[in-house]
């Protein structure tokens, strides 16, 4: 069952961080979603169309960016806004609240699971981790971790009173997963089961959340490095402008098409009987570039499962900015919709409010599910968060489910 992952905008391949960001996804998607969307994660074919290359150029490298010092964004992991009302249907559990003390994982586990203070853990492990790191004692931790949550929903040193302090939850979280490890050896201290170096730096790190002011966390205690938000919205608008002026026709398709379908029509290909499902991955403009695809340039192409997260799929079709749509607006706005693409049996979209590039679909299409997922990120880095947390590929197999 082929996976194929159409990234978005500001993605280039001398970009230090490009080559980590595709081995996360990697083993991400082979450890986290595909065994449990019914994918043998030996067997998965993951591909990863790139079309950085043919992007926005700036002429005078965006010489046009205001100077001064890089922003540090902050890490929004406050309860959600608005009324208590609000429709939307989360990925997963909906964001939580922190009190003004910040976030303390023992009361986290009392009030909304010690699952969600577990995928707290390991989402803040995943942003510390360098990348020549590896990702394999990571998901080894993530993974003896949730086995551990399965079997004890309510440990009792998680929920004891006065709470642990975070240092003291992460101490005891690893003791407590050691038999989970594969080839674990009892006994051991939990430096030694493969937290490796940084262990120590993950728990400074969690334990930060308990001075983090209100319900906010900074990047900077997760030492994640932030580029500067200018920087990044050129390069946004750029990738779509150029997008749109150069893909091309049916008869003559762009670059970044031509590209993009020699790698759907292969992993067409590359499907057999017992794994003939192929699930499309679209991030940011890639979502919007395989809606073109399916609904233009090859809408003979049967997607199993079409996946958009933090895209701009219904906007673009607002503005009518495909090739398909049509240039009179819907009679009744409030009640018309446009249909899925005609080949895409499931599509499930993923946005974030605090990703001032993500947007809802079903207002705009039928045939599909909004999903709202926390990224735990502020303003733009919301917008490549989505895939550096182990908690989204979970809730995302599980609202994939098996894929018909």
């Amino acid at each position: 069952m082929p996976i194929v992952f159409v990234h978005g905008v500001n993605n280039r391949i001398e970009d230090a961080d490009y080559e980590e960001g595709l081995a996360r996804k990697t083993e991400f998607f082979k450890s986290l979603l595909a065994p449990h969307i019914g994918l043998d994660a030996q067997k998965v074919s993951i591909s990863f169309p790139y079309w950085g290359g043919e992007g926005v150029k700036f002429r005078w490298n965006q010489a046009s960016v205001p100077t001064g010092s890089e922003a540090v964004e902050a890490l929004a992991l406050g309860s959600p806004g608005g009324a208590s009302d609000n429709p939307e249907v989360w990925l997963g559990e909906a964001r939580f609240q922190y009190g003004a003390q910040g976030v303390n994982l023992g009361q986290l586990s009392k009030t909304k699971g010690f699952a969600t203070a577990i995928d707290l853990v390991w989402d803040t492990a995943s942003a510390l981790l360098r990348p020549d790191q590896g990702y394999g004692e990571l998901l080894e931790g993530y993974m003896a971790s949730m086995a551990y949550a399965g079997e004890h929903l309510a440990p009792a040193w998680a929920f004891q009173e006065p709470f642990l302090s975070n240092k003291e939850f992460i101490e005891q979280l690893m003791a407590a997963i050691e038999p989970y490890r594969p080839g674990a050896l009892a006994g051991k201290p939990a430096e030694a089961l493969g937290i490796g170096s940084w262990f120590q730096s993950l728990k400074e790190a969690v334990s930060r959340l308990a001075d983090a002011p209100g319900d906010a966390l900074t990047s900077l205690s997760v030492g994640l490095a932030r580029k500067s938000v200018h920087a990044k919205a050129s390069r946004f608008l750029g990738d779509v402008f150029v997008y749109l002026d150069r893909r091309g026709t049916l008869e003559q398709p762009g670059k970044i098409l031509k590209d993009v379908l020699a790698q759907l029509r292969a992993a067409q290909e590359a499907k057999r009987p017992g794994d003939d499902k192929l699930i499309v991955i679209g991030h940011s403009l890639g979502g919007v570039i395989m809606y073109d695809v399916l609904t233009c340039f090859a809408p003979d192409i049967t997607v199993d499962a079409f996946v958009t997260v933090g895209s701009q799929v219904a906007l673009f079709e607002e503005m009518a900015l495909y090739r398909s749509s049509a240039q009179e607006p819907p009679v009744n706005p409030d009640k018309d919709r446009l249909e899925r693409p005609a080949h895409a049996a499931r599509w499930l979209n993923v946005y974030d409010t605090n990703d001032v590039f993500s947007f809802r679909a079903t207002g705009v299409f039928n045939g599909v599910d909004d999903y709202r997922f926390d990224t735990g990120y502020g303003l733009l880095d919301a917008h490549g968060g989505y895939f550096a947390r182990p908690s989204f590929y979970k809730r995302l197999a599980v609202r994939l489910g098996k894929v018909a």
